[in-house]
């Protein structure tokens, strides 16, 4: 008996659609895309093949539509080649880091708006975590900053305050 259909011939051979192969490809460019969108550092310090990424870097520097979109398309290409999941990995953790860094820096910015308004709790409770901080420091500095918003001058204290909050929080990481 001859089989009659490929299917018969070959049944554990899964069927992909040429649509879901366009759009797996596609979503392969984009995820080169978002690569892209990093700074270079990020891209060379990412854990993604070095084909990958001198394309990348490379991809950074062409400045033309056509070029890039050819460009983009040869990236998705090569990472039809290896594990995506690699790749969404690296992006995640910078993105991680980026959000870690927000989030780092907003309760810097609110720990110094608490201590120029006077919030002695916030003093207490910043010095029992970093006991190599200054507290006559931080106090003068949280007193000069109020005293320079109410006189409506140049926030030099407050921006002093924050560098020195800072410095002790950056020499605890």
């Amino acid at each position: 008996m001859v089989p009659d259909t490929e299917e018969e011939m070959f049944p554990d051979k899964e069927e992909k659609s040429r649509t879901k192969a366009k759009h797996a490809v596609e979503a392969l460019q984009r995820l080169g895309e978002k690569l892209i969108e990093h700074s270079k550092e990020q891209i060379k310090s990412m854990a993604i093949p070095d084909e990958l990424k001198r394309e990348v870097l490379f991809a950074k520097t062409i400045t033309r539509h056509g070029a890039k979109r050819r460009q983009l398309q040869f990236i998705g290409t090569i990472m039809r080649d290896i594990d995506p999941e690699s790749v969404v990995t690296a992006i995640d953790r910078i993105s991680m880091g980026r959000a870690m860094a927000s989030s780092k820096f907003k309760k810097m910015e609110q720990l110094r708006d608490e201590l120029i308004q006077g919030n002695q709790a916030s003093l207490d409770s910043f010095i029992t975590d970093h006991p190599q901080a200054d507290r006559q420091r931080l106090r003068q500095l949280a007193r000069n900053a109020k005293n320079e918003i109410s006189a409506k001058k140049p926030p030099k204290s407050s921006r002093t305050l924050f560098k020195y909050i800072k410095e002790l929080t950056e020499a605890d990481d």
